[in-house]
């Protein structure tokens, strides 16, 4: 299975040829979504099924977007400097945290493309599973008035550099719009959200 709909209907996440949703992990409720996806040859322990030429752990969550964000194009601030200002924080560098803690995390490195911010990050928490590495790429992409994120992990037998991460990540992105169709999103949504994370 490739693809989960999730929060009563709300949104589908999907994911990239070779990926498919370890339902054994999969939490969906009102609050939010956290879908787990692995390559599914190891997922189903049939090497004939099909599985991503460098396997990574990739993982959606999707929780409502707070009231009072608007998505509006009415910026006084591009989404970079919102995104970068959030993300660079205390409350950002603490938000991306496996642990909560803000001196933990390293923002190695800061995109945004067609409304969507992706981030680097690099955790030192202790609690972090020993099979993943310490380096995650993440995306932020409004759909409604939900908020998807996705993160994609390589693993520390079988890393990942950081351009196969981040072509990795874009895929996901891809296939989640494309489970989408009717989803809006644009610059004004996300940078209204930095804006209200960071105040």
């Amino acid at each position: 299975m490739q693809k989960r709909t999730v929060m009563s209907g709300a949104v589908t996440i999907a994911a990239p040829e070779g990926y498919c949703v370890d339902v054994s992990s999969l939490r969906d409720q009102a609050a939010g979504a956290f879908v787990p996806f692995g390559a599914c040859a190891a997922l189903t322990r049939n090497p004939a099924d099909p599985s991503p030429k460098k396997p990574a752990f990739l993982v959606s969550s999707v929780s409502p977007i707070p009231k009072g964000v608007a998505s509006s194009v009415d910026e006084t601030e591009p989404l970079m400097a919102q995104a970068r200002a959030f993300l660079e924080s205390a409350s950002g560098r603490a938000a991306l945290s496996r642990s909560g803690k803000a001196d933990t995390v390293e923002v190695l490195d800061l995109k945004t493309a067609s409304g969507v911010v992706k981030v680097l990050t690099r955790d030192s928490s202790p609690n972090r599973p020993k099979t993943l590495s310490d380096t995650t790429w993440r995306a932020f992409l409004p759909l409604g008035d939900k908020l998807v994120v996705a993160s994609v992990t390589g693993f520390t037998d079988h890393p990942i550099d950081r351009r196969n991460g981040l072509s990795q990540l874009n895929g996901f992105v891809d296939a989640i719009a494309a489970a989408n169709p009717s989803g809006d999103k644009g610059n004004g949504g996300i940078a209204s959200i930095f804006g209200k994370l960071r105040n």
